[in-house]
């Protein structure tokens, strides 16, 4: 659903409610006072000099912000300058330069990327330049963790830090795509005015909300110059939906909508990008395909972010360098090929011992764990294993030159599940890291506080789906975005929701109540808006959606939001709700001791104040969003149940934005917008993974072993049939889908294995054979395929 635009229709209908409450308080007043005291043409008079008061303040505002206009450009610039710097020095670290990226690059659609040289990244800004105008156009594209949005956000810096307002590229603003969630009509023609129009509109709050800039200006900035740096085009259709259908639409609108940006950076993984039609997918485009880091820069980026390298020691990695020469198509040297993985070794070990002087981890290990030894002996045991399974010979390796060897090796899924391995122990060790070495408040929260409070932060998705084996896939697919008002269901989703509906329905018969008892008709009448603005806030109240109020949240203009917003937000809402609220204790509190207006003791004025008071809260019918949390009416009261639910029941921080923003700092997550993301999807696939392991594991290894335990049983007579194991080994089956997402594919491929030798005695058994060789060779062959699924199992902890 397509968010509302500045000065839609909630925002009329909030203004036409607010001035009929308006009108009905002043009716109010004017009834409450005898006759004669109030002059009405005096009333109106002083009503119209408060607005033309007003008038007279609002004029003045106005032409100071048409006046800024004119620097916005360059205002946005700097904007975008400084946060994009920010941001890129959280990741590679304080006073790091040095990017381990290279590319290829193609400047016509029709290019051949093969032939291109590879070069450094820091040429990209100048080859982006160079591409002839009006339009300028690039797709970035690589594998996953090759660094394609830190190559898209050094672009953006470096536009940024050379527009002088007489370049002929525009001010460049990143967006992250995965926060589009298309036009309000998915079927929306992609050459309409109102797919534009949504577009328009989506870059303009993202834009808006990232670089805290009023939304009035950024629209003066979106002309045609403005280059638009779209990160994650994979991204826009989780899961690889069946025909990529919003990010084939978005591709469609750039090329055929007369009206598109016409100066568009995209990045996307090479698979998906190569998976659209033609050979430029983003029209008139062209290519920076990025390589696999070689290992002299692997080494040379490793050198640059360790503290030893002042000391001029670098003997320290020496053997991981050799390591990567020598075997480059090793376990090793895949696990390093991406500058994710560098960032996360580089953080591994950098880390001091508990006594300052030495290093805590020493990089030898990685090649201890996962060098060529290692895999050849890896390799070897394997291929003997598999031959014994089979009644095959056993390999001769002394005929084997060494070296032949090692490229069997490494063209085997022995490297794969090596490499899969290592990428693992680092991931688990990239939060002690972080938190060792945390720029801030090193000692603020333990590594185990983190890690948990992270990876429950990683299973929340925007998805209604039932967490089921066969659902897994599907969930894993969808990026976690940790919008703070999203995120209630973290502190149990029925336990939240019942407080907070029960809260505002004790508030209603609260208020009922004393409204059957002690007012008028006509004083009910009166204050009919109180009643409707409960009734309505007891339905929402009672909502299960995870975004169960869009409708009142404010998401400000900017970092400090628009003028109108901000009188909403600090006066006018809250002066309405105490206007009412206190009108409502005056009435009551009056008719309950039946006093007249002229003589009102001391306890109808209390009663008309705790009333304001309570109404301040009520009528405050816009919430007011940031990154660190929601404030303020429905999103924002239950916003503070959830804190409260999860920091009791131990499952995350009461001041869970202030973890939020020191995670931030600490460069384990990023910021998109007024929301949080992981830093990394490989880091938040490992939380995810880590979360769902142990259930789904042990459901698997219990399926395996009762079948196992049940064959015993039937051909050792203790059982008549093969029902039950059969049950068994169809459960196993059900849970493949799901171990093949929070697993590595070796695991899963052993639990087919597992299943397949299962199933075979079964079918044995149940033949009734009395073959008693043959049901021996099936039973060894169940026996140990489920001993080998066990022992993966339990080395993944």
């Amino acid at each position: 659903m397509g968010l509302p635009r500045p000065g839609s229709l909630w925002r009329r209908a909030a203004a036409v409610l607010g001035v009929l409450m308006v009108a009905a308080g002043a009716a109010a007043i004017l009834r409450s006072e005898p006759t004669g005291d109030v002059d009405p043409f005096g009333a109106l008079v002083g009503t119209l000099g408060a607005v033309i008061g007003v008038a007279g303040l609002v004029v003045p505002v106005w032409e100071l912000r048409r006046g800024r206009r004119d620097g916005a450009v360059q205002a946005l610039v700097r904007a975008v300058d400084r946060h994009e710097d920010q941001q890129y020095r959280i990741v590679l670290g304080p006073g790091t330069t040095f990017l381990p990226v290279r590319f290829r690059f193609s400047a016509a659609p029709a290019g051949v990327l093969d032939d291109a040289p590879a070069e450094e990244w820091q040429s990209l800004a100048d080859h982006y330049l160079g591409l002839p105008g009006p339009e300028r156009r690039l797709a970035v594209t690589g594998g996953p963790g090759a660094g394609k949005s830190l190559l898209a956000r050094e672009l953006t810096r470096a536009l940024a830090s050379r527009h002088d307002g007489q370049t002929a590229a525009g001010a460049p603003l990143l967006l992250s795509l995965s926060a589009w969630d298309g036009p309000p009509d998915k079927k929306e023609d992609p050459r309409g005015e109102e797919f534009h129009r949504a577009f328009r509109r989506w870059v303009v709050q993202q834009v808006s909300r990232t670089y805290g800039q009023p939304a009035p200006l950024v629209e003066e900035v979106l002309t045609d110059k403005a280059v638009l740096v779209l990160d994650g085009l994979d991204e826009l259709d989780p899961g690889g939906q069946d025909g990529r259908p919003r990010a084939t639409a978005l591709l469609r609108y750039l090329a055929v909508n007369r009206d598109c940006f016409r100066n568009v950076v995209v990045t996307c993984r090479s698979d998906v990008y190569e998976e659209f039609e033609g050979p430029a997918p983003l029209a008139r485009a062209s290519r920076a395909e990025l390589l696999p880091v070689p290992a002299d820069m692997a080494l040379d980026y490793l050198r640059s972010r360790s503290e030893w390298l002042h000391g001029g020691l670098t003997e320290r990695w020496d053997g991981v360098l050799e390591e990567m020469r020598l075997s480059p198509g090793g376990p090793l040297a895949r696990a390093l090929s991406t500058p994710w993985r560098l960032t996360m070794t580089a953080n591994a070990f950098h880390v001091r011992g508990e006594d300052g002087t030495g290093w805590l981890r020493d990089p030898s290990e990685l090649v201890d764990r996962w060098g060529r030894e290692a895999l050849r002996d890896r390799y070897r045991a394997d291929a003997e294993e598999f031959a014994a399974d089979h009644g095959l010979l056993r390999p001769l390796w002394n005929l084997l030159p060494p070296e032949e060897l090692l490229r069997d090796a490494e063209g085997s899924h022995v490297a794969e599940d090596m490499s899969a391995e290592a990428e693992e122990y680092l991931l688990s060790l990239f939060v002690p890291s972080v938190v060792a070495e945390h720029p801030g408040q090193r000692d603020r929260y333990p590594a185990e506080r983190v890690t948990a409070w992270l990876t429950l932060l990683a299973t929340h998705r925007a998805l209604d789906v039932p967490p089921e084996p066969g659902n897994l896939p599907l969930i894993a697919a969808v990026p976690a975005d940790l919008t703070p008002h999203q995120l209630w269901p973290l502190g149990g989703r029925r336990l939240v929701r019942t407080l907070h509906g029960s809260l505002y329905t004790l508030f209603a018969l609260l208020l009922g109540g004393l409204s059957v008892a002690f007012l008028a008709p006509l004083d009910a009448v009166v204050l009919l808006p109180v009643f409707i603005v409960v009734g309505f806030s007891v339905r929402r109240a009672w909502s299960d959606e995870s975004d169960f109020d869009w409708t009142s949240r404010l998401r400000p203009r900017g970092s400090r939001g628009g003028m109108f917003d901000l009188y909403m937000r600090y006066v006018g809402l809250p002066m309405l709700g105490a206007l009412y609220g206190g009108l409502f204790g005056l009435i009551v509190a009056a008719n309950a001791v039946g006093a007249t207006p002229q003589d009102l003791p001391p306890a109808v004025w209390a009663a008309a104040a705790v009333g304001a008071l309570l109404g301040i809260p009520l009528f405050r019918i816009w919430s007011y969003e940031t990154r660190t949390g929601v404030q303020g009416s429905l999103a924002g009261q239950r916003y503070t149940l959830f804190l409260v639910c999860a920091a009791l029941r131990g499952r995350l921080p009461l001041r869970l934005g202030r973890f939020l923003d020191w995670s931030y700092e600490g460069g384990l997550l990023r910021v998109d917008g007024h929301s949080y993301r992981f830093r990394h999807q490989e880091f938040e696939q490992y939380l995810w993974r880590t979360r769902w392991r142990p259930a789904v594991l042990s459901a698997c290894l219990g399926a395996a072993e009762a079948a196992l335990r049940e064959g015993e049983a039937v051909a050792a007579g203790r059982s008549s049939g093969t029902g039950r194991m059969a049950e068994q080994v169809d459960a196993l089956g059900r849970w493949g889908a799901g171990l093949y997402a929070v697993c590595p594919e070796r695991v899963g491929i052993l639990r087919a294995d597992a299943r397949t030798a299962l199933r075979a005695w079964a079918d044995h058994l149940s033949a009734g054979s009395e073959d008693a060789e043959a049901g021996d060779a099936a039973r060894g062959r169940a026996e140990r395929a489920v001993h080998r699924f066990r022992e993966a199992a339990e080395d993944l902890g």
